[in-house]
């Protein structure tokens, strides 16, 4: 990519269906810096998302100066207006990787709340599969994306939130995506007074439809309180403001409207779930796939080791004289994971809550013993039973999300996964949409990710970085819940094994294995491999006659994006190439 372009345009995959998210890409001016200086008068940058606007809101704060972090915050502000019903930074979770570059260090933001104190697993299981607020979990994004600010980030508060602020209060158009979610939730929005002030329009109660223009002066309101508070406090430096901010969200106005909602509608959120509320930066854990090639993940309560599982299996594999969709390519990829979400449902929870064994889980000689279980003529079925001796889970059988990276002009990098959960459940006059994470937590005793007041939700949002010789490489990410793990390991292995640079390896036939415990209420197993309908019909067959239970264009495959850095410090930008109309090609859709 040419480092002196200024490109922003729609990407097109093989079915040539237009994609919302779009990668942009420009050569930053060399701005004064708090946080080192650079080398030169202009350093290419990128960012890509799954909504144009949410990609120009990213640019638009790299060309003011600043980092990666700045720009991440003001892409998820953004996506909070253009796609609530995938995510919001005021009323859902995230993890997020970030690699800075004068430090040379990842670490990995813990921006995911607990259970509200009031919740009980015997009260929740009477309600686990109806849609409402008693699914809301603290929500722990904002607290998140303020701790990025402050170590991270350069500008002020306004100047990250004004592009948020302006698409909520001027209006932006509906989307195709956005029509079909509302149409998906038309009953849960018609019961809800405060949704459909948003989406219904005022000359009869119809839905909003493509082209319509939204507005949301509610969230902008909400925004700019948060900004004036920040404000407030900015003459005693930096960090006392980002403080004030992170306040009123958790210890003042709005804590206070989310528990006198949460109260009204039967919810489990308290005061003091909130006023106790922190998020943490904290070390991610990894594995070394080649010499110089070391994956980063986030560490339990997310389901990020999921991913270096499978890989720390397929490693040794030699996969780089196969083409992607080859059946034996297929099968060992689809096996691992299988391992992989074995060892994730036996031994994964809130690391404060039950003892989660990383250490012994990526250690080289288990991957080795994994290794040795598959068969290459033959497909594993539920139960598969965890690698380790001892479990720590005496469990018995039992696509809300949205995903976008930055690189700025000094080399620091952002992957983020950032979720919320499509209820279109609104907070009163705050315009926050709230999370229905709780539909994720099991009730069985014994099970690592069971309902517990106080604690967290093993959490589905897991987005990786890959450096190379300690540098970012690739940033990735792809949604769907259980799906993120599988495709980001596809992902990656077409960057790594197979050659393919990044649009290329979004644009491949994704595949989904079912053959574990779904992390949804009711926490089926299907028992399936679901596969996009582009796989050759000799590859279905021959995964058919290993005992894959195939199922063709069926099943959640998300969407995906990645940024995959070249040696010369040049970018691919890989944007989705999927869209929600596809046909139902990128998700089937039968419950939150």
């Amino acid at each position: 990519m040419d480092p002196n372009c200024r490109r922003r345009e729609f990407l097109a995959g093989s079915g040539g269906v237009g994609v919302a998210g779009v990668a942009g890409c420009f050569a930053a001016p060399d701005a004064g810096r708090e946080r080192g200086d650079s080398d030169s008068d202009s350093r290419s940058v990128a960012v890509v998302s799954q909504h144009h606007l949410a990609t120009d809101a990213g640019l638009e704060t790299l060309e003011a100066g600043g980092t990666a972090a700045d720009a991440a915050v003001a892409v998820a502000c953004a996506l909070s207006v253009v796609e609530p019903w995938f995510s919001s930074a005021l009323g859902g979770g995230t993890w997020a990787l970030y690699y800075d570059a004068e430090s040379n260090e990842v670490t990995s933001l813990d921006g995911v709340g607990p259970v509200g104190a009031d919740a009980t697993p015997a009260d929740y299981e009477d309600r686990a599969g109806d849609p409402g607020m008693h699914q809301s979990i603290v929500p722990g994004a904002w607290d998140g994306w303020m701790r990025w600010l402050e170590r991270y980030g350069r500008l002020d508060l306004e100047t990250v939130l004004s592009p948020a602020i302006d698409l909520a209060r001027d209006g932006y158009p509906v989307s195709p995506g956005m029509e079909h979610w509302l149409e998906l939730r038309a009953d849960r929005i018609e019961e809800r007074p405060d949704a459909a002030a948003i989406y219904e329009s005022d000359d009869g109660g119809d839905l909003v439809a493509e082209g319509d223009t939204i507005r949301q002066a509610d969230m902008a309101e909400t925004f700019e309180a948060l900004v004036d508070a920040y404000a407030d406090r900015r003459s005693e430096g930096r960090t006392e403001a980002i403080r004030a901010a992170r306040d009123h969200f958790y210890r003042g106005p709005i804590a206070e409207a989310i528990v006198e909602f949460s109260e009204a509608h039967d919810g489990y959120l308290t005061l003091s779930d909130f006023q106790d509320f922190e998020a943490e930066i904290v070390d991610p854990i990894s594995i070394e796939y080649d010499d110089d090639l070391r994956v980063y993940q986030n560490p339990p309560n997310s389901q990020g080791i999921t991913q270096l599982l499978a890989l720390n299996v397929l490693k040794e594999y030699d996969l780089s004289g196969l083409d992607p969709d080859d059946a034996d390519a297929v099968h060992v990829q689809v096996e691992a994971l299988k391992l992989a979400f074995a060892d994730r449902y036996h031994h994964v929870g809130d690391p404060d809550r039950v003892d989660v064994p990383v250490a012994d889980l990526l250690d080289e000689g288990y991957a080795a013993s994994q290794r040795d279980r598959i068969e290459m003529d033959a497909a594993m079925e539920w139960p598969i039973d965890s690698g380790l001796a001892d479990s720590s889970s005496d469990a018995v059988d039992a696509d809300h999300t949205t995903t976008f990276h930055v690189v700025d002009g000094d080399g620091n990098a952002a992957a983020v996964t950032t979720s919320l959960g499509a209820q279109f459940q609104v907070i009163g006059d705050t315009g926050i949409h709230i999370n229905n994470r709780m539909r994720m937590l099991a009730v069985d005793d014994g099970d690592p990710n069971r309902l517990t007041p106080g604690y967290k939700v093993r959490h589905t949002s897991n987005p990786y970085m890959a450096t190379r010789d300690g540098h970012p490489f690739v940033l990735g990410g792809n949604t769907g819940v259980d799906t993120q793990p599988q495709g980001q390991t596809q992902q990656f292995l077409h960057v790594a094994e197979f050659g393919l640079e990044a649009q290329a390896a979004i644009d491949r036939p994704r595949f989904v294995s079912t053959a574990f415990p779904s992390t949804q209420h009711p926490y089926d197993v299907e028992g399936t491999l679901q596969m996009e309908p582009e796989f050759p019909a000799d590859v279905i067959e021959d995964l058919e006659d290993r005992g894959h239970e195939v199922e063709e264009g069926v099943g959640v495959f998300g969407t995906a994006n990645m940024i995959v850095v070249g040696d010369d410090g040049d970018f691919q930008v890989g944007a989705e190439s999927r869209s929600d109309t596809a046909d139902g090609v990128v998700s089937r859709v039968d419950d939150d």
